[in-house]
Parts: C-alpha cells; structure tokens; sequence
C-alpha cells in the first residue's frame, strides 16, 4: 500500500482539548454552588433534606433531551457556540439564586439553568472524542479534571461571595460570567474543529433513528454502563451533595465543610485525569474493578474516621468516587461509531436521571434516619457496582 492510500493517524490536540476542558472548568465553578449553599438556602427557606434534594434533580431534568441534543450536534456545526455561551447562561442564573423567594422560583431557576448545563456536557465530550486521536480515556480524563477543579474552587467562591456579599448578593458577580463568555467566544472562535460534514450524509434524517441505532450497537454495555452507574450514584450524591450539609450538621463550621467538599472534589480531579489517562492502557474493565470497589471502602473509612484521619479518607472518597465517570465515558463514546454526540448525550441523560434519582432518595433517608446511617447504606449501594463491571468487554489483545 503506497503512503497515499494511508490514512494518517488522529493526533492527540492538546491545546484544543485543554482549552474545551477550561470552559468545562468554567462553567462548572457555577453549577458548583449549589451544594455549599444549600445550608444557607435550607434555613432560608424552611427545606426538609428531601426537598434540598430534589433542587439537584430539577437541574438534572432537561438531561432528558440529552441524547436528542446530541443527535442534532452530530448533524450540526452549533457545538461549538454552545461551549462558549453555555458558561455565561448558567453562571447568571446560578448567581440568582439567593434572590429566589420561595422553593418553586429556586426550583424554576435550576430547571433553567439545566438546559444549559445539558447543552455544554453533550457537545463537549464529542468535541474532544474528535480531536483526542486514540486517547480518548486522557481526553475524558482532562474533560473531567476541569469540572472537577471546578467543583473544588466553587464552593470555595460561593461561601466567600455569600460571606462577603451575602446569599441575597450573589447577582453581583454576574459581569465574571459574562467576562467568561466573551474570553471563551476569543479563544474558542479560533480552534479549527472537524466539520460535521461526511457525518451528515452518511446519516438518515431521523435524530431518533440515530439514538436508536446507538443502544442497539451498544448491546450489554448500556446496561452495564447503568449498574456501575446507579451503584456509584447513591455515595456520590450523599459525598458531594449532601458533605457540607453533613458535616455543618456535625459541628463542623460552614467554611469548614466546604473545604471537606474542596477536599473532595480536588482529590476527585486526581483521580479523574490519572484514571482516564491509564485506561487508555490497562483497559476500561480493569481501572473500573479497581474504583468501584476502593470507593465504598473509603467511604466506611471516612464514617469510622476522626481528626486529620477525616481529611485522609475525604481524599480516598474523592480519588476512587469520582474516578468512575471519565472510564465510563470514554467507553461508551469510543463504542458509538461516528454518532460521538448522541453517545455522550445518552451517557449524560442515563447518569443524571440515575443520579437525581439517588440524590432525592439520599435526602428522603437523610430526613428518615438521619445523614450518618444513610451514608452507611449508600456505601453499601456502592458494593453492587462490582458485578456490572464484569459486563464490560474485555481489552483485545
């Protein structure tokens, strides 16, 4: 075969790939909020934990359209606009909910802000996929190190904005998310991306035909995808969801219990782009018998724990919890052929309603029995993940 006939291989594009997972970063400061501020909303409010709960799930609804979204981005050239838009959107709508009156306005501010969340987590995977060669595990890997800095600095900056300005003040940092925007809109615009073109014609005209084709291509990985999924999505929501909540209700000093979930999250960013990264090399299979069953192992430790021991376990909780999503994801996308964006959209649809679901359970047992036994049962949950993770093919040799 002369050098013509051969197709020159994909190359891993750093700087782009890099530059999408800082607008990941970006917008995910905000999303970010939520979680150390629900304390504060909680006593203005007069919320149960079963409806601070639930406020996770109206974000999480427009997942709904995830995989539709993605269809019609696989299809389109807007992926790119919507990463750059997307940060400004949901960081001023995050930004208002202080103001918010009653619990039906928190939960119509945080359904909005979800169509936008939903818009940045399908386009932006199926961008990298492209453009990550054949690592993609290390490109998930960097996509998921940028939200979870992101949910290490966010709490950080809602607690010192809510200090500093109060929870009704928020608004006032509006203009940083529209600076991100317009920064996103210089660096972005520049970035050649792989035209949707030959995509286009191969495909037929029906987006649901499309996420159609996908789960029947992807056979059992669907709902082995789902179990390790659902097992994860009990400890992580009661880790990054309810800890501040948790552990203000121990003693703790709400600035303290956000530095537990920074911890946690910068611990989770670790974990992400190292297991990402050796994926790519050990298998998917293997990196994910190794996480599923550490977490709940270091969630026992972290309930057993005291002083500084406390901090050693938030950090094993972090590394092996959220270590899960970047594997999973780079799973399923690199098994959807050339519909990148459907692929990602499902996985995102599937793991936020899978994780909405357990966060407003998490917070029904919270208010039944208590946060400390219920983290008791999630880890327990979390063990069932490890047979699901046998479903998963087998690296070819």
């Amino acid at each position: 075969m002369t050098d013509e006939n051969k197709t020159p291989e994909k190359r891993f594009e750093t700087s782009e790939v890099v530059t999408i997972s800082a607008a990941h970063f970006i917008h995910d400061i905000f999303t970010a909020f939520l979680a150390p501020l629900l304390p504060l909303l909680i006593d203005k409010l007069g919320l149960s934990l079963l409806q601070a709960g639930s406020l996770t799930a109206f974000s999480q609804i427009p997942s709904l359209l995830n995989p539709l979204i993605g269809s019609l981005a696989d299809r389109g050239s807007f992926s790119r606009m919507l990463v750059i838009i997307t940060p400004g959107i949901t960081g001023a709508l995050m930004c208002l909910i202080g103001l918010a009156p009653s619990y039906a306005t928190l939960a119509v501010l945080l359904f909005t802000s979800g169509i936008s969340i939903a818009a940045i987590h399908v386009t932006g995977p199926a961008i990298i996929a492209e453009i990550a060669g054949k690592q993609v595990g290390k490109g998930m890997g960097l996509w998921m190190l940028g939200g979870e800095l992101a949910r290490t600095a966010g709490p950080l900056l809602a607690v010192q904005a809510a200090t500093s300005l109060t929870l009704e003040g928020l608004w006032k940092i509006i203009p940083i998310c529209v600076m991100a925007t317009l920064v996103l809109w210089w660096r972005l615009g520049r970035i050649p991306l792989p035209p949707p073109q030959e995509k286009r014609k191969a495909m037929s005209l029906s987006a649901f035909g499309d996420i159609f084709r996908l789960w029947r291509r992807m056979g059992r990985l669907i709902p082995a995808v789902m179990g390790v999924l659902f097992a994860r999505a009990f400890m992580a929501g009661a880790a990054v969801t309810f800890l501040p909540t948790f552990m203000y209700g121990e003693g703790s000093s709400l600035w303290f219990a956000n530095i537990a979930l920074a911890i946690l999250e910068l611990a989770g960013a670790a974990g992400a782009i190292v297991s990402g990264s050796l994926s790519d090399t050990l298998g998917r299979r293997k990196v994910l018998l190794i996480t599923t069953t550490a977490a709940p192992v270091a969630m026992l430790l972290f309930l057993l724990a005291d002083g500084p021991f406390v901090l050693l376990a938030l950090v094993g909780m972090g590394v092996f919890t959220l270590a899960t999503t970047p594997v999973l994801l780079a799973a399923f996308i690199e098994n959807s052929g050339s519909s990148k964006a459907t692929a990602g959209g499902t996985f995102m649809m599937i793991s936020f309603l899978i994780r909405s679901a357990a966060v407003i359970a998490v917070g029904a047992m919270g208010d039944a029995i208590g946060l400390r036994p219920t983290y008791l049962v999630c880890a327990i949950i979390a063990m069932t993940g490890v047979p699901f993770v046998l479903l998963f093919p087998k690296p070819k040799v």
